[in-house]
């Protein structure tokens, strides 16, 4: 997963076992778990065992993004272990991009059968609301005593949130949110390494004992994409009001969480670009800056040869247990699905402790459990990631939930404008977030269905 998706986010990066829980639930009794209203399971009631059809399936999976994974990277990674684990389900993988025929509309429209879906939080109203394709899986998650309780509360807070206190899907996986560094330039100037729990405000200080001129090379402090902190902000701060469906960057909120990142470019020599790209790679192919503030991909390739190791996410002083939101991917089962129930065990399975930790050990995917062996797990199977503190990809607590509407994407566009404003000194702080949040109330305007 790369960081493209701050867009859709990352951004950034995104990404089963069922019946066989019902077995696994079976006490010497013989009675078996029996799910609640949330899912969890009651121990004591007997109830018929449920099995899945076992006929041969196909299961049709769309990824909306080719920047992220291919068909073969998404076989590897996803179809291949259901496969193994599921002899008789057959995954079919399709990716979403630009060529015509490719996006979830045209495909619904021509026929095409999606059994499942992979969607970020981004990547969710376009792909699976718009389209009306939501389906409720509460009845499912009852019929097979599937445990709720094992998954990471923020990601089924969320998920609540979208389908208004349904679910309309179990989380996938959640990218990384930490601060990776580059201890050869720490080095270089004497200054010591980041620690786990820094806030804002020592990041600048150390932002500004880095950001020099060293013979005809500049090195930099911090690279990081302040419009991807804006949508996974700590502060619980929404783009849009729900209620309204208007823009609610105007805010002193907004306006304080802005300034936090303004400072940062102000320092002399670090610049005013604010471009994504370019502060990607002056960390990963420049090797020019000592930190990246990571949001959405792991990047393991690119980390290949690079002294580095990893700190936990900045926090804010008067915060400082508060992480950023996650920025998660759901597997969604769509309404138009002829065989929910098989696509119901494949996602379980993809949230199964199994799945879940071998692919964290293999350094694919941050698990979405609450186990915390299966948490501290990731990497170990890689040698690139032998020693650091990836423990630390994790934060200690995600920040609570804002809301998801399907504007929310064109108010962090007019907030990220809004900053670029004030840090080229076109505007000042207050006509650039009053300008904002109009022109945002304009385009949701014509963005709404007529």
């Amino acid at each position: 997963m790369v960081n493209s998706k701050v867009r859709k986010g990352l951004s950034a990066v995104a990404a089963t076992v069922i019946t066989v829980l019902m077995a696994a639930g079976c006490s010497s009794g013989g009675t078996v778990q029996m799910a609640d209203k949330d899912g969890a399971g009651k121990e004591g009631q007997p109830v018929k065992p449920v099995e899945p059809p076992q006929e041969p399936v196909e299961l049709v999976i769309y990824y909306p993004y080719v920047s992220d994974w291919d068909e073969a990277g998404l076989m590897q990674t996803f179809g291949e272990p259901i496969k193994k684990k599921y002899p008789y389900i057959t995954p079919t993988f399709i990716v979403g991009d630009s060529r015509p025929g490719r996006s979830i509309t045209d495909l619904i429209a021509a026929g095409q059968k999606i059994d499942i879906m992979f969607c970020s939080i981004g990547a969710t109203p376009p792909t699976l609301l718009d389209p009306k394709l939501e389906y409720d899986i509460t009845p499912l998650i009852k019929k097979y005593g599937y445990d709720l309780n094992k998954l990471e509360p923020t990601s089924l807070d969320m998920a609540r949130q979208i389908a208004k206190g349904g679910l309309y899907g179990l989380p996938a996986y959640v990218p990384p949110s930490a601060l990776y560094y580059n201890k050869d330039i720490f080095d270089k100037f004497g200054v010591p390494y980041p620690k786990d729990g820094m806030t804002w405000d020592e990041m600048y200080e150390l932002n500004k004992k880095l950001t020099r001129k060293e013979g005809d090379g500049q090195y930099y402090g911090l690279s990081m994409s302040f419009s991807g902190a804006a949508q996974m902000n700590a502060r619980k701060l929404n783009p849009i009001d729900p209620a309204t469906e208007k823009s609610a960057i105007n805010t002193a909120g907004w306006k304080s969480f802005a300034e936090n990142f303004i400072r940062f470019y102000q320092i002399p020599g670090y610049g005013t670009s604010v471009d994504v790209g370019a502060q990607f790679n002056r960390f990963f192919k420049d090797r020019n800056t000592a930190m990246f503030v990571e949001l959405t991909g792991i990047h393991g390739a690119l980390l290949e040869g690079m002294n580095f190791d990893i700190a936990s996410f900045p926090v804010f002083a008067d915060a400082p247990s508060a992480g950023p939101q996650p920025y998660l991917t759901y597997y969604y089962i769509p309404n138009t699905s002829k065989v929910k129930d098989q696509a119901f065990q494949a996602i379980s399975y993809f949230t199964s402790e199994e799945f879940q930790q071998q692919k964290a050990r293999e350094g694919k995917l941050l698990p979405i459990l609450q186990n915390k062996t299966v948490k501290e797990s990731f990497g170990q199977d890689v040698p690139l990631f032998k020693g650091k503190n990836t423990k630390a990809m994790l934060p200690q607590a995600y920040g609570a939930p804002s809301a998801v509407t399907r504007y929310n994407g064109i108010a962090t566009t007019e907030f990220y404008n809004a900053v670029i404003a004030v840090i080229g000194g076109t505007k000042d702080l207050n006509t650039a977030f009053r300008d904002a949040e109009e022109i945002a109330n304009q385009k949701i305007q014509t963005a709404k269905p007529k």
